[in-house]
């Protein structure tokens, strides 16, 4: 040593400026944000490419996996384009509407965000377009149809572009007129180049390109785009800005075990930022660990929150299938009514020809509460389950009741049958 003091610094805590959000869309400037990877049709394109190319599509995915957050920042992207027009509508809360207020609260919204937007576009046309839209109201498809062609006519120099958010709240009697009305503006105008509606997107949980309706399929002139889950680049891009807010680490470990726990579905990993931050080693530097996030999981497999109960209420409706799947090796099915409705849902996804549970966390959750309502749960001797402070060796668990139910098949867990006719002594 050369007798010089050595200055070891230490960073300190810092309160985050930031949350992880937990129920509806991110704004990045209040919660932590990452953009969707690989969100592309059949053909590989980018939901950019297709409304550059004045193509009809349709997003679908479960509910709270980053639907509505990707619209927003869509948005945003394209009208750094002065060409662009893009309005953003919701049907979230109109499903019980009659046809009247529908169109009423379609006409409000679309003809006020289309205002403002040429006006932000100082369109020199401007005055001809108001003077149009207060003399042109929605009363059916007739007249949402007829708003286009005469859009058509006055604003073909710019591109509209039309997301529906929430299209699974449409009302039913409006499905059929509504649907029909897009496909025939589609293929009235596909091969003109200036137009004014130019491309549209429809968002829900279901895949509108393949609803029937009235014995056909109204919107099958769509591309299909399935919004995927956090990669695990996203899970670790989302925790490494909390880190740079609080100087708190995520080790890679961590991060690894999350991913492979969530398969990057968006709620369950913020929550799980959320309870490893505040809950499990909260206001501190000493970096996240995988053995914090085992206990975070314990925590959140024991929580009680609208995303879980929303989940089991439609497991139930499909009780026999999702316990199948848990199970018995089940084969996907992508005509099969009942899995397609799970997977919807996001309950379970197709792994190499199975139907399997989307996570580990939703199979940990949801067997455990099937289990109890088969009145097995307490015939099980839980001591060689629980491992150091009072945490549940799920694994060893899930092990067990799958050679369990090997023996004794689903049936008992869907009421079918006594599950305590067969002995269970083979723990």
């Amino acid at each position: 040593m050369n007798g010089k003091e050595i200055k070891i610094s230490k960073k300190t805590y810092r309160k985050p400026c930031r949350t992880f959000e937990k129920s509806g869309s991110v704004d990045p400037e209040a919660s932590y944000y990452v953009l969707l990877e690989n969100v592309v049709n059949s053909d590989k394109q980018d939901i950019k490419t297709m409304v550059d190319r004045g193509r009809y599509f349709s997003i679908f995915a479960p509910r709270q996996s980053g639907k509505t957050t990707y619209l927003l920042h869509l948005c945003n992207e394209l009208h750094r384009d002065q060409s662009y027009i893009v309005v953003l509508l919701s049907f979230q809360k109109y499903n019980k509407l009659n046809t009247e207020t529908f169109y009423a609260q379609v006409e409000k919204n679309l003809y006020r965000q289309l205002i403002d937007r040429l006006t932000i576009l100082d369109c020199d046309r401007l005055d001809e377009i108001k003077s149009f839209l207060n003399r042109h109201h929605l009363t059916g498809h007739i007249s949402f149809g007829d708003l286009f062609e005469e859009l058509n006519r006055i604003i073909a120099f710019k591109k509209l572009v039309i997301f529906i958010d929430e299209f699974d709240g449409i009302p039913v009697d409006e499905l059929e007129g509504f649907l029909t009305t897009l496909r025939d503006l589609y293929l009235l105008y596909k091969t003109v180049k200036e137009k004014a509606l130019y491309s549209v997107g429809l968002v829900g949980i279901r895949n509108i390109t393949k609803l029937i309706v009235g014995g056909i399929s109204p919107f099958n002139i769509a591309d299909q785009v399935d919004l995927p889950p956090f990669s695990l680049k996203n899970v670790r891009d989302l925790y490494s800005q909390y880190t740079e807010e609080t100087n708190q680490p995520f080790s890679e470990e961590a991060v690894k075990k999350i991913y492979e726990e969530t398969r990057g579905q968006p709620w369950l990993v913020n929550r799980l930022g959320t309870i490893l931050t505040m809950d499990v080693k909260p206001g501190t530097v000493d970096p996240i660990t995988i053995k914090d996030v085992e206990k975070a999981i314990q925590l959140l497999l024991r929580e009680k929150n609208d995303h879980f109960y929303n989940l089991y209420e439609k497991a139930k409706l499909y009780k026999e299938t999702f316990i199948e799947t848990v199970f018995d090796h089940l084969e996907y099915d992508p005509d099969d009514e009942e899995q397609g409705w799970l997977e919807q849902y996001g309950l379970i996804k197709d792994k190499n020809g199975y139907a399997v549970v989307a996570n580990n966390i939703y199979k940990a959750r949801y067997v455990k509460t099937f289990f109890k309502a088969a009145k097995v749960y307490r015939q099980v001797p839980m001591p060689g389950y629980v491992l150091a402070r009072d945490r549940l060796d799920m694994e060893k668990i899930l092990l067990d009741f799958e050679q369990y139910i090997a023996r004794i098949g689903v049936r008992p867990f869907t009421g079918k049958e006594n599950p305590m006719k067969k002995p269970v002594n083979s723990y």
